[in-house]
């Protein structure tokens, strides 16, 4: 009706409530992905401790069980609810022998686990013992564990939502509220612990990365000073290639034959005439370095590329794999019937593919004993290098598609990310759909 009297005061409403309403939602999904974001940085920090950390707590669930049921009896103990703590916490220690779909899913399981080997199991066990002070200190101890094991988000949130599950729980077992009402007094003393705790950690993560950024600084400062001596020495090296051959030409010329082979002069000109390409060679590998260095600092090297074989960088970047992985380096199969040249430092690409097999053989032969299959091949207008594990059955194309998606998401593989980052600087890019494969554009595409 008003808008076939022509009056838009309605669709005007309905338009600014339909913006507000994608306003809030896209706030609220920008919130919700950065939220995310901090949780899984949390995770991924924590992971080289996981496994330590969880035997730990496997062992001491049952270990106090006895201290408080025999050595120093309580007023309640349960020992069913303290294996279960142990199952969950020798699973997430066995996160390397998980099968590699379920692998996605660790840090779900890990905050579950800490959900209840934490503010679950100490605020239930607190409110059975009638808050006893042996189970009040022993929650606060609980406590500054969990500040350390979690993100500032993850920490808040499991811990409301595990004292709120150990109030119901204990409800259900124990109607009285008189415990509740006492450990609603404790919350303020817990909070406290918790905000100090996080700030400290908020401090401590911050000086590591202020630490992180001053090396990365430092090694970009450190290239960018030896770029120039770089430039002056490849000018001088190409006025020695260009001038120094004729003179010596000319030398020679006026040598007799019989001389040449036996005249000291003639041989350390011999011997000069080769400085230029060892001084250009030399001059490569410092702008190699240099290449790298800005890379790792999140610039772009100003180093000279050229088309190189990729199977040869692939050997260099094994051959560079540490001592300690000798074993895992046999264990990497390399598919040579088929080479490729890409567009690219030569001295770069080998320390990119090294990081990339060093990393893959944590992730895929500790875990599994597989082997690393690297194949080599052609899709379209794009050569590739495709890591897969051999348990999966890829051996070649195996049948199946190669996947050209792009995938942005490394947060828990950094070398990834620079390979996508040295990648993307020619065209190139990094997937991963099961399997990693790297993408290079043909050389004049």
């Amino acid at each position: 009706m008003t808008l076939a009297s022509g009056d838009p005061t309605a669709l005007d409403g309905d338009d600014r409530l339909s913006a507000g309403n994608r306003t809030v939602g896209s706030t609220l999904e920008r919130w919700l992905r950065n939220a995310s974001a901090v949780v899984l940085a949390g995770v991924h920090h924590v992971e080289a401790n996981m496994v330590p950390v969880a035997i730990c707590a496997a062992i001491m669930f049952p270990a106090y069980w006895f201290v408080w049921k025999f050595l120093f009896p309580q007023p309640y103990e349960n020992l069913w609810i303290r294996l279960f703590g142990s199952l969950l916490c020798f699973g997430i220690a066995a996160k390397d022998h998980w099968p590699r779909r379920l692998r996605r899913y660790l840090p779900l399981a890990w905050l579950g686990t800490v959900l209840y080997s934490g503010p679950f199991f100490f605020t239930f066990m607190l409110l059975q013992n009638d808050n006893s002070i042996v189970w009040l200190m022993s929650t606060m101890a609980g406590l500054f564990l969990v500040v350390l094991l979690l993100d500032w988000i993850s920490l808040f949130v499991l811990f409301l939502a595990g004292s709120l599950l150990a109030w119901r729980v204990h409800l259900l077992l124990s109607p009285d509220v008189g415990s509740v009402s006492v450990y609603i007094e404790f919350v303020p003393i817990f909070l406290f612990a918790l905000t100090a705790g996080t700030i400290f950690n908020y401090q401590a993560a911050g000086l590591r990365q202020a630490k992180e950024r001053a090396r990365r600084e430092l090694g970009m400062l450190l290239a960018k000073e030896m770029q120039l001596p770089l430039v002056a020495m490849r000018t001088t090296a190409a006025s020695l290639g260009k001038f120094l051959p004729p003179l010596i030409s000319a030398y020679a010329e006026g040598v007799p034959a019989e001389a040449a082979t036996s005249d000291p002069v003639a041989r350390q000109l011999g011997a000069l005439q080769r400085v230029p390409g060892r001084i250009e060679e030399a001059i490569e590998q410092v702008g190699g370095i240099i290449d790298v260095l800005m890379t790792e600092g999140g610039e772009a090297g100003a180093g000279r590329w050229r088309a190189s074989s990729m199977q040869r960088c692939l050997d260099e970047a094994i051959a560079r794999l540490p001592a300690a992985a000798e074993r895992d380096r046999a264990r990497i199969v390399v598919d040579r019937q088929f080479d490729f040249l890409f567009h690219g430092s030569p001295v770069l690409m080998p320390h990119i593919l090294a990081r990339v097999l060093e990393a893959s053989s944590i992730e895929v032969l500790a875990a599994t004993g597989a082997e690393l299959l690297v194949t080599l091949g052609t899709a379209g207008d794009r050569n590739y290098l495709r890591l897969a594990d051999s348990c999966a059955g890829l051996r070649g194309n195996g049948g199946r598609r190669l996947s050209g998606r792009r995938d942005r998401d490394f947060a828990t593989r950094p070398d990834l990310a620079l390979a996508d980052f040295v990648l993307g600087r020619t065209g190139g890019s990094v997937s991963r759909a099961g399997e990693t494969v790297l993408w290079f554009p043909r050389p004049g595409t």
